[in-house]
């Protein structure tokens, strides 16, 4: 475990050193997330859930959770040199059907010295004692964080909700001439590297479609999503397949596979999604 001292570890600030990164990253402004730091090791975030944030059925979706998630956990990680996530995991106890807005209490829960491991616990924001579920992430410690992924300041929210278009379709992915969807290269989703936003939000995507498909009906919800971040996303574009599907009656399992194809269809990331229609 780390032995740093607390000073070494202090929250950096975002209107500080780091403002001139301020909106540049807009995958955690999309959501109108907000985190704010409660001490060192710990801090809140409180996500609305929109309409586009959720699935036909008026389920949320585990992709917006998961991003919401890490970026609490960024105002911690930041500080202590964390260059990229390697493993994310959200499971989701109750849909939230109901549910206007979700806090995520997150905490550094453990230090070492190539990995850091952070948690967060879901709950309704305006009632404590509702508890919507719970994610995790491992971290690699690896050196300086390049400008491109410092904390940007909290933005407000998107104004309105019917306009909104598909979650995907906001972080940058467009469909391809055989059906999947890809993510191009673009400045606004990472730039040295692909971020790790649109690789949830879009593999997500893909095992809801592949589900859609196999049950007959899009009036589905999310229990978990687990990704893997095997290797950085240098080149693109990078397309999302899904390789595997278990079914159990009204219970689908995806595999969902992420590849740069301009780098020898490297694979970047591998998700794993089990939804169940409603």
């Amino acid at each position: 475990m780390s032995g740093s001292t607390e000073a070494d570890h202090t929250a950096p600030d975002p209107r500080g050193d780091w403002a001139p990164s301020r909106g540049v990253l807009m995958s955690y402004a999309y959501l109108g997330s907000s985190p704010q730091v409660v001490d060192r090791t710990h801090a809140h975030n409180v996500l609305r859930l929109r309409e586009d944030l959720r699935t036909p059925a008026g389920a949320v979706t585990a992709a917006p959770l998961a991003i919401a998630m890490l970026d609490a956990a960024v105002v911690n990680v930041e500080s202590m040199h964390v260059r990229a996530v390697t493993q994310v995991d959200v499971t989701i106890v109750d849909c939230a059907l109901d549910v206007e807005r979700v806090l995520l209490a997150g905490a550094i829960t453990a230090e070492a010295r190539t990995q850091l491991f952070t948690e967060a616990r879901i709950s309704d924001a305006d009632d404590s004692e509702r508890q919507i579920g719970f994610g995790s992430a491992n971290w690699a410690v690896v050196g300086t964080t390049p400008q491109r992924f410092c904390f940007p300041e909290p933005a407000g929210e998107v104004s309105g909700t019917g306009a909104l278009p598909p979650l995907w379709h906001a972080y940058s992915a467009r469909r391809r001439f055989d059906g999947l969807l890809e993510i191009p290269r673009l400045q606004d989703v990472g730039g040295e590297r692909l971020h790790h936003a649109p690789m949830l939000v879009v593999a997500e995507a893909v095992a809801l479609e592949q589900a859609a498909e196999t049950l007959g009906t899009d009036k589905l919800s999310v229990d978990c999503l687990s990704m893997t971040m095997v290797a950085p996303g240098r080149i693109g574009p990078f397309v999302a397949t899904p390789v595997f599907s278990a079914v159990d009656t009204e219970t689908v399992g995806c595999r969902v596979e992420l590849r740069d194809a301009g780098w020898d269809d490297c694979l970047v990331a591998a998700a794993f999604v089990r939804m169940q229609s409603y």
